[in-house]
């Protein structure tokens, strides 16, 4: 085993913001001392490393910074999660226990202990089994500086601590936990499903399931835009057509699509997009058709009143803000078209005599 005390030491102290002579004047120690404990050079004993951690506010083992380096712990790890993978889970405590019985502050074997000790407990209900899986997701939120997986996070522990919570029957305990733990709102559709569906506070709920209903319409937004990129890059322009449908589909929600709202503004992009694919595949009448379409449709939306464009009827049930992102692409809907068009349009130079086209068909009168 490894510690990463000295490294620890100076990140802490630096933290805070302390010199090595204010560390040393707290701890009544020389200057020199700190140094050499920074440097590796010596190691506080065991009642000063007791003192430091409490300096610090943390604990002795997240302060020590343990780095287990025996294959032992490694075969044990891996019995755990091999045994619970097997749905085996009785077995995988069991093998738990005595890991940690040797390894009590090897971070892998605490956090997959936790899990085992929390998929065992939804099968059995078993209010101790909820307990030491919450125990086990405290330690280690205080080992995590051992961690090297970028998919476990404080917020990602802290918020299975809060399903134990859920599960054992005491929601206000989930819900505390959430609030103390939603930086930007991550846990904000599961706190308004807590308020919502176990304790009943309609009102609170509300709130908070407004604001994650809008994070959730930007990120939808962008995950399936950037999927649609990944199948163009691909040239899989099929799936990256089937993603921009699915959109349209998903953002205009119930709305009739004879009723023209907000929605129709960024809709005039997404038809625009789906023209570009079919330039691609060859399919330059299809493609017109599209473009033709998203004239048209930016035409109607730009000179229609303010009364003529419609609230988006199932954010209205929701309560949900109406003031649409889609202004962004420009101030009118031609003016999102346009900026989307370019002559020079690297590898679908016909998408811009497809646009002077319609654009021709569309305004005869006017000069292209």
């Amino acid at each position: 085993m490894k510690t990463k005390l000295a490294e620890n030491i100076k990140l802490l102290r630096k933290e805070r913001k302390m010199t090595q002579e204010q560390l040393a004047e707290a701890m009544g120690v020389t200057v020199g001392a700190v140094y050499k404990w920074e440097s590796n050079q010596s190691t506080p004993e065991v009642g000063t490393i007791m003192e430091l951690a409490n300096l610090f506010d943390t604990s002795t083992d997240v302060l020590l910074g343990y780095e287990w380096v025996s294959s032992n712990a490694g075969a044990a790890l891996e019995r755990i999660v091999s045994l619970t993978h097997e749905e085996k889970y009785e077995e995988a405590s069991t093998e738990a226990e005595k890991a940690l019985k040797k390894y009590p502050n090897h971070f892998g074997i605490v956090y997959r202990s936790a899990l085992v000790y929390l998929l065992r407990s939804e099968s059995v209900r078993d209010r101790k089994l909820y307990s030491r899986a919450v125990s086990l997701l405290d330690h280690a939120c205080e080992l995590l500086s051992q961690n090297k997986d970028d998919t476990i996070s404080e917020i990602s522990i802290r918020t299975l601590i809060a399903k134990a919570h859920l599960l054992s029957g005491d929601p206000k305990g989930a819900l505390d936990v959430l609030k103390r733990h939603n930086a930007c709102g991550v846990n904000n559709a599961t706190i308004g499903m807590v308020l919502a569906d176990y304790l009943h506070d309609a009102d609170e709920a509300e709130k908070y399931l407004g604001r994650a209903f809008q994070a959730y319409i930007d990120d939808i937004n962008s995950i399936v835009v950037g999927y649609a990129n990944v199948f163009f890059q691909r040239k899989d322009y099929d799936a990256a057509i089937d993603c921009f449908f699915w959109l349209r589909t998903v953002l205009r929600g119930i709305q009739p699509r004879t009723e023209l709202t907000w929605f129709d503004k960024y809709d005039c992009v997404l038809l625009e997009s789906i023209a570009e694919c079919h330039c691609f595949k060859g399919q330059f009448d299809t493609a017109k058709l599209y473009l033709k379409e998203a004239v048209e449709r930016a035409v109607q939306y730009d000179s229609a009143s303010q009364g003529e464009v419609n609230a988006m009827e199932f954010f209205t049930k929701l309560r949900i803000e109406q003031q649409p992102t889609y202004d962004l692409y420009g101030k009118t809907a031609m003016d999102c078209l346009q900026r989307r068009m370019q002559p020079d349009d690297e590898g679908v130079p016909q998408l811009w005599q497809l646009w002077l086209d319609v654009k021709k068909e569309v305004f005869p009168d006017e000069t292209v």
